[in-house]
């Protein structure tokens, strides 16, 4: 069987060439991720005379713990979720790509089972048809990973988004990972294929189209409506959720609901493809009724064709969303909790000199200034010691140039030995008002403290609030100050821009910036916005690489078996020109349904996140990257749009009579 399998690949290379790309890509970004996931966790920590703590845990253990470490947690996240992306994107074309190659050989199938094959030898054979293409495709991504793995480290590191240059690293790890998944996904994609080609009969593979009318399997509706009802739930779930739980359950509920979307293809897409073709009927184009016809029959091939954008555009969408929204509300939310109408920092960053902060508490135009100096501090739990955000704040002065809600205890002034905690901290370990925390900075003897507040001040508020003036802190690196009623006028205003003129040329430019606070949330979300732009660049870059030339390699093959097909259209009369149209309408179609129904998918989960963030911020602003996805659909359109013209060409040159005639 495994010589028919491999000359089955040789008779029928067209056929197979989506799998063979899909594996190809699929094992080269696997393996580039993983190598560039791996070279995070090799970046030499700072060594040297580093600051640490030790602290006893809850039962009395004690742990050292350093600080100075360099985080790389944020790319770390980023490089996980692209390599979950490259995953899935590759579990879900390979598996269409399956399915439409039997669906395109059941005469064969049915002549192979006329001849004495049985469904065991059927189904090794279609498992060796797909391991005969995974081995060689695993080779050749290995292969691409070698020179891809450099360039993607340079271009990572050209993005800024790692705090140190990442190095190249050895690739035997990645690619051991890799090349099993690869193989692995060629065996799963092919189990479903080879199951369904097992119950091809002769007879009725014999008097069939090219097509199964039954395209709605018995293996699609076992997992497509798990996937349905598990997903469906995930997504309900989401909405009564606190944010961290709210953000995987939005995300792999999306991901089951688009898996299930692309099993159950089949049974809707047929109805909203008759749907759309009532307006384009009425338009009296022969070449949109022959698209919506042919669309609206082989329902198999249509899934297929959808099945790529649909995948794309909906990880990429619900991925790139739910990442947006999160940061436009924090952004949004900090923005509303900021009373105080101006921003004080030092030219250059760094921390503020305590004479320009004394300077600033004298002016009388000046009603409050907050400067909560923040570091990192170790504290201790019940059985571990954990790095958190802390801050020396006077804790009157914050509440007044920001607008805290007191969840627990009261807004005073902490003294030795008292802490303040955020609401989202509390809720985390479950922290109230009397419990008492031991905790260490850097260098310091550990000290306990009881928590008197717990109050929520939005994303810029440390976890930690320690007594202002607790030695062993470094100096304030920015000051919110609240200007008296008679000199603040408009917080965007004229009075607020001059008073920040007069401050800083007081205090000397060169010791302090002065901006108000309007132009300096305009500043940070322009440098925000160029971060989550490259984020974006490094989530949806690779996947929609893989998408566009997986879209183009399922259109190969589906024309590579379409010759009789566009020959009856020519013997019947069409106009070459009118196929061309045909290709051209059916690729609109198809792209437009899979851009229609991802748009749902997204809808649903970010629609189920939005209700999540809506119980713990005030105002929830929804950033959805509509460039970006419509630059995406328009890429697919194009892409789609030039292979079926190639492909088309290249059947119409082919004589009517031949190509009717010929063996496919």
């Amino acid at each position: 069987m495994w010589q028919l399998s491999v000359r089955s690949v040789r008779h029928h290379a067209p056929l197979f060439l989506g799998t063979f790309v899909s594996l190809v890509l699929g094992v080269a970004l696997i393996a580039i991720s993983s190598a560039a996931l791996g070279a995070t966790f090799r970046v030499a920590q700072p060594t040297g005379d580093r600051p640490s703590v030790t602290l006893p845990d809850g039962e009395g253990t004690s742990h050292t713990v350093t600080g100075g470490a360099i985080d790389l947690g944020g790319v770390q996240s980023v490089l996980v979720m692209t390599g979950v992306i490259c995953l899935f994107v590759t579990v879900f074309v390979i598996s269409g790509t399956c399915a439409l190659s039997i669906a395109l050989r059941r005469r064969e199938l049915g002549l192979l089972r006329l001849v004495g094959a049985g469904s065991r030898q059927v189904r090794r054979t279609v498992t060796g048809e797909c391991l005969a293409v995974a081995v060689p495709a695993a080779a050749v991504g290995s292969l691409l990973a070698v020179p891809g793995t450099p360039l993607a480290l340079a271009a990572l590191n050209r993005t800024g988004l790692s705090p140190v240059d990442l190095k190249d690293a050895p690739l035997a790890v990645p690619l051991l990972i890799a090349v099993p998944a690869g193989l692995l996904m060629a065996v799963l994609g092919a189990s479903a294929a080879s199951r369904r080609a097992a119950r091809v009969h002769a007879t009725e593979a014999l008097r069939e189209a090219e097509l199964d009318s039954r395209a709605m399997t018995g293996g699609r509706w076992t997992a497509g409506l798990p996937l349905l009802a598990v997903g469906g739930l995930m997504v309900w779930f989401a909405r009564g959720a606190n944010v961290e739980g709210a953000t995987p359950l939005a995300l792999f509920g999306t991901l089951f609901l688009t898996c299930a979307a692309a099993l159950l293809g089949p049974l809707y897409l047929g109805p909203l493809v008759r749907l759309l073709g009532v307006p384009l009927r009425r338009s009296g184009s022969v070449p949109a009724r022959l698209a919506v016809a042919s669309l609206a029959t082989a329902r198999l091939r249509t899934a297929s064709l959808v099945g790529p954008v649909l995948a794309v555009v909906a990880v990429v969408g619900v991925f790139t969303s739910v990442l947006g929204t999160t940061g436009a509300t924090v952004k949004a939310d900090d923005r509303s909790r900021t009373v105080g109408e101006l921003i004080v920092e030092a030219p250059g960053g760094g921390a503020l000199d305590p004479a320009v902060l004394e300077s600033l508490r004298r002016d009388p135009r000046v009603a409050a200034v907050s400067a909560p100096a923040e570091t990192d501090i170790a504290v201790a739990d019940r059985t571990s010691v954990r790095q958190d955000r802390g801050a020396a704040v006077d804790l009157p002065a914050l509440a007044r140039t920001h607008r805290l809600d007191v969840a627990e205890g009261t807004v005073r002034d902490l003294a030795p030995g008292e802490l303040a905690v955020s609401r989202e901290y509390a809720g985390w370990y479950g922290y109230h008002v009397g419990t008492e925390l031991t905790y260490g900075l850097y260098g310091r003897k550990p000290a306990t403290g009881t928590v008197v507040a717990v109050v929520d001040g939005g994303s810029t508020l440390a976890q930690v609030l320690l007594p202002s003036g607790t030695p062993g802190l470094p100096g304030p690196e920015r000051a919110t100050v609240l200007l008296a009623d008679d000199a603040a006028g408009d917080v965007t205003g004229d009075a607020a821009r001059l008073v920040a003129q007069d401050l800083a040329h007081r205090l000397g430019t060169d010791r302090a910036s002065v901006s108000t606070t309007a132009h300096w949330y305009d500043a940070t979300d322009d440098e925000q916005g160029r971060l989550n732009d490259l984020v974006l660049l490094v989530l949806a870059g690779p996947a929609s690489g893989y998408a566009l030339i997986s879209v183009a390699s399922t259109l190969v093959m589906s024309y590579s078996r379409r010759g009789r097909e566009i020959a009856g259209m020519r013997l019947i009369g069409v106009a070459a020109r009118q196929v061309r149209r045909t290709a051209l309408w059916e690729t609109a179609i198809t792209t437009g349904l899979a851009a229609g129904v991802a748009a749902v998918l997204v809808a649903l989960g970010l629609g189920a996140y939005r209700a999540a963030l809506s119980a713990e911020y005030h105002e929830v602003t929804v950033d959805v990257p509509w460039f970006t996805l419509a630059a995406l659909v328009l890429a697919c359109l194009a892409v789609g749009g030039a292979v079926a013209l190639a492909a088309t060409g290249r059947l119409l040159r082919r004589g009517e009579i031949s190509a009717i005639t010929a063996r496919e």
